[in-house]
């Protein structure tokens, strides 16, 4: 075959991966995710079935057994998948063999007619009160080296609703001016771009943050990743370069612990703290669904966790 990959799956000689096809997705992330989602699935099939040679042997009976083991021991440390990561998985295997249809590899997309499991949370984000946002901005300790920026990035996460890729990936030059506001611009999921208003703290947080850059001789210029290490163990001297997803994670940890959080936070709960403080605060869910880029505002509700009031009820507006 032309075109194809260098690495193939770990356990898997019959297969090969086409460059063609991950050459056409825009994000690093996402060509990175359905990379490992279609070597998970060609290294199950090749276990699973000894007679498949050829992408044309894959049938629909092959996906749904695939579909089957996710649901039921696919995961880590054989759990279950949620349904929306078997659903994602399907969608990659789907456009892979979209791909291969479209260049006559296959004669069929065994995929298309898969019956995908409903979209449920089975494990709810853990969002945080105001209370607990403030406790743990404050508790950031600013004389310390990584200071300033470990609060320009938590203050970031909490105040904009921005995905982990999102800001890990901005820009010096996507900071800047509009009107009377400081905004930030970004690339969203799906190669969609977007631009958020800054909120005032943010602002100063990220001020703070450039000012103590420039102090270190390490001004940004507007190519520049914004949030960079403040250490390089591996090369001292290359700290021009995003921040590991790791090491976010490794931070919200830190201060979590720092605060006595009793429950574990994510980079995902900071975005599910700012949608529930939107909707708390009155704004109307399809302004909210607008806000953070959701393409259905059934995604928003899910992280509505107002308890209803019965004195609010609508019922109460009616004049007979």
């Amino acid at each position: 075959m032309n075109n194809q990959m260098n690495s193939i799956p770990a356990k898997n000689l019959k297969f090969c991966l086409h460059l063609d096809f991950f050459e056409e997705l825009s994000s690093p992330h996402t060509r990175l995710s359905y990379q490992n989602d279609i070597v998970q699935f060609l290294d199950y099939i090749c276990i699973q079935f000894e007679d498949i040679n050829s992408y044309q042997d894959i049938e629909k009976k092959h996906i749904v057994r695939f579909r089957n083991y996710l649901q039921q021991i696919g995961g880590k440390e054989g759990d279950p998948c949620a349904p929306k990561t078997i659903s994602r998985k399907l969608a990659a295997l789907s456009s892979y063999f979209r791909f291969l249809s479209e260049k006559n590899i296959i004669n069929t997309n065994p995929v298309s007619s898969i019956k995908r499991p409903r979209s449920a949370v089975m494990v709810p984000t853990n969002a945080l009160t105001k209370e607990q946002v403030k406790d743990l901005i404050n508790s950031i300790d600013q004389n310390k080296k990584a200071g300033k920026m470990h609060k320009a990035l938590l203050v970031m996460f909490f105040t904009t609703g921005l995905r982990k890729s999102e800001i890990l990936n901005l820009r010096r030059k996507d900071y800047s001016d509009f009107n009377q506001h400081k905004i930030i611009r970004y690339h969203g999921k799906g190669g969609k771009k977007g631009q958020k208003i800054l909120h005032p703290i943010c602002i100063d947080a990220l001020e703070d943050y450039l000012n103590w850059m420039k102090n270190q001789t390490r001004e940004h210029i507007p190519e520049d990743w914004l949030f960079q290490p403040t250490q390089n163990p591996f090369n001292p001297k290359m700290l021009n370069k995003p921040l590991n997803p790791k090491t976010i994670n490794e931070i919200l940890d830190h201060y979590a612990m720092k605060i006595n959080l009793t429950f574990k936070i994510s980079p995902h709960s900071a975005r599910a703290t700012f949608i529930g403080e939107l909707l708390n605060a009155g704004v109307d869910i399809y302004s909210v669904a607008q806000e953070v880029n959701h393409s259905s505002v059934k995604t928003t509700q899910e992280y509505d966790k107002r308890r209803k009031n019965f004195l609010d009820s609508p019922v109460y507006k009616l004049k007979f």
